[in-house]
């Protein structure tokens, strides 16, 4: 997957944020037919591991080792609660919010999430320094929050 050229890897991020709003909206509506947003979340984890089995078994993907798995810090598994947190959220603030001003929202925690992470090479990421056009570029996503929530005459 690494050799994927940098245009095309962009052009898969922004599908995969294209799928996120659809996600929402879709679970979301799930979870009025099942009656709970809850029973939508536990739906979409469900179809989600279903899905990833014939994925492992098609690339051929050895299991883990379980002590080397467990030997790494404790945080190293907080993505799924993470992942439930937003599934959880998306359904619940979307149909409040609407979709454009919750994703841009969420798009502006990343920004500010990502930079901290960059600038401190957290999580074992790289250390990329904040810059004054990566700050720029993060207000501008708040901008964006708020021109897309607030109500036009």
């Amino acid at each position: 997957m690494a050799s994927l050229g940098p245009g095309f890897a962009l052009a898969l991020a922004a599908a995969a944020g294209a799928g996120i709003a659809m996600q929402a909206g879709i679970n979301a509506q799930l979870g009025r037919h099942l009656g709970h947003p809850l029973w939508a979340a536990l739906a979409s984890f469900g179809i989600g591991t279903v899905l990833i089995v014939p994925l492992l078994a098609l690339w051929n993907v050895q299991p883990p080792d379980l002590a080397r798995a467990f030997s790494g810090p404790l945080w190293i598994w907080t993505g799924g609660a993470i992942g439930l947190f937003f599934v959880v959220m998306a359904l619940i603030l979307a149909p409040i919010t609407g979709m454009g001003a919750f994703l841009a929202a969420m798009i502006g925690g990343q920004m500010i999430a990502a930079l901290v992470i960059d600038h401190f090479g957290l999580i074992g990421l790289a250390v990329r320094p904040v810059t004054f056009a990566r700050i720029a570029g993060a207000a501008l996503v708040f901008a964006g929050v708020y021109l897309i929530q607030t109500p036009k005459p």
